[in-house]
């Protein structure tokens, strides 16, 4: 599972009208008629942080560990001018050749 927090781009730190925000200006990048899987991790994302007390419920209770693409984005966030491709990673996660 992806972290809502790296999905929508936010801070741990962030209040209500920044979440909403975010999703709404991830939605204008990424509308369902042209990635509807990307879509679909931004609207649960902001379904589990849309609240305080959603936010507060997902930073106590959720014990899911990170996926290998959430640890990436937190090293070399999306654009950043250094970061390698992410297949590259990915393989040399899975420990490949």
């Amino acid at each position: 599972m992806r972290d809502p927090y790296l999905v929508l781009g936010l801070s741990t730190d962030a209040d209500d009208d920044a979440v909403e925000r975010a999703y709404l200006e991830a939605i204008k990048r990424c509308p369902p008629e042209r990635d509807a899987t990307r879509f679909s991790a931004i609207r649960t994302a902001y379904e589990q942080l849309r609240t305080r007390r959603d936010r507060a419920a997902f930073d106590l209770f959720d014990t899911t560990p990170p996926a290998a693409i959430d640890i990436l984005d937190k090293i070399a966030p999306v654009g950043a001018p250094a970061r390698p491709e992410r297949s590259l990673l990915q393989t040399l996660l899975r420990g490949e050749p």
